[in-house]
Formats: C-alpha cells, structure tokens, sequence
C-alpha cells in the first residue's frame, strides 16, 4: 500500500526482481549441488568402499550422460520460478497479521510442493521422451 501510495507499480518492485533472481539463481544453486555431490561421492567411495579414483571416474564416464545435468539444470530453473511466484502471490495476498501470515506461509509450502510434484511430472514428460 505505502508503494501504491507513492506512485510505484508494486508489483514492478517487489515481485519481478525476486523472480528473476530466482530465475538464474536456481540453476546456479543446482550446479553448485551437484559439483558437490560429485566430490561427496568421490571421496566416500575412496575412503569406505575400496575404490580407486581412477574406478570411479571410469564408472562416472560410463552411466554419467550430458542430458541428466542439463535435466537438473531445467528442473531448477522451472522450479525456482514456481517456488518464487507462488510464494510471491501468496505474500502479496496475505492479511490477517501474524496469525494470517502464519497460515500463509503454511499455504504457500504445501502449494509450493504440489507444484514440484506436478512440475517434475510434466517436465519429464516432456523432456525425456
């Protein structure tokens, strides 16, 4: 209200660069994982399961295919904008004070999760056929 009230488009500034820092931040953040999880799996399979780097890195060329990252990648660009939006949408509507904000927050997860499931359905639909 006090935005509106000064003549800013509030949506302008409060909902578009959240969507669009969701929008590059989320693939990065997956990148970012997965680089992790790589190393998290090297040096578990070295230090506890008596396999060589060199094993590893033979067996991470043989199933590793380009397409599952770039799926990730996909993935978390589709999803950090859902996440974003929803959450954004549900903000912007809320009213009620702190009990309000509380059932809001609630809301906007569980819808949030939904939209995963649904997303990463259809997205695999799509992508892997």
């Amino acid at each position: 209200d006090a935005l509106e009230s000064l003549s800013y488009d509030s949506v302008a500034y409060l909902i578009l660069p959240r969507i669009v820092a969701s929008m590059v931040m989320f693939p990065i953040l997956i990148a970012v994982a997965d680089f992790f999880g790589l190393i998290g799996g090297i040096w578990v399979t070295t230090t506890t399961l008596d396999v060589t780097f060199l094993e590893f890195m033979k067996g991470l060329r043989t199933w590793f295919e380009p397409m599952d990252y770039w799926f990730g990648i996909i993935k978390g660009f589709f999803f950090g904008v859902s996440i974003t939006s929803i959450a954004c949408f549900y903000g912007f509507n809320t009213t009620g004070g702190a009990a309000g904000v509380g059932k809001t927050t609630t809301a906007t997860v569980v819808v949030s999760c939904v939209a995963i499931v649904f997303l990463d359905y259809i997205l695999g639909e799509i992508i892997l056929l």
